[in-house]
This record gives structure tokens, sequence and C-alpha cells, in this order.
């Protein structure tokens, strides 16, 4: 069975930066507690498409968004 579904990138990542903000995290503080680098942090704001899904979970992961 295929089943298709579409995840709308720029909702999750504005919602991302909202969490961020929130908890009064820069985005230097979200990068050391994730793990990752400040210009990762950087990549997922902007949504660049070269940006590793690893390093996209280990964000939402620290905001709450994924388990």
């Amino acid at each position: 069975m295929e089943r298709n579904f579409q995840l709308d990138w720029q909702e999750i990542v504005t919602e991302a930066i909202n969490r961020r903000k929130q908890q009064k995290l820069n985005q230097k503080q979200l990068a050391v507690i994730a793990g990752i680098s400040h210009p990762t942090i950087i990549k997922f704001e902007n949504c660049d498409p070269s940006l590793k899904l690893e390093s996209a979970f280990a964000i939402l992961k620290v905001l709450g968004l994924v388990k």
C-alpha cells in the first residue's frame, strides 16, 4: 500500500523558531544544547536543503517538536 503525505517544512521551521524564542534561547544556545554547530541552526532556520535530517531532528527534539 502506497501512502502519499506532505510536510509543510516552512511551517515546521516557523514553529521551531517561535518555540526557540519562547524558551528565550538564541541560536548559539540552541546549537550547544542540540549538539550541533551554530551555522547548522542558521541552515535550519533558512530552510537550507543541504541540512542533514539528523541535524533537523536534533533541533526539533530540543524544542519539543519530536520525541
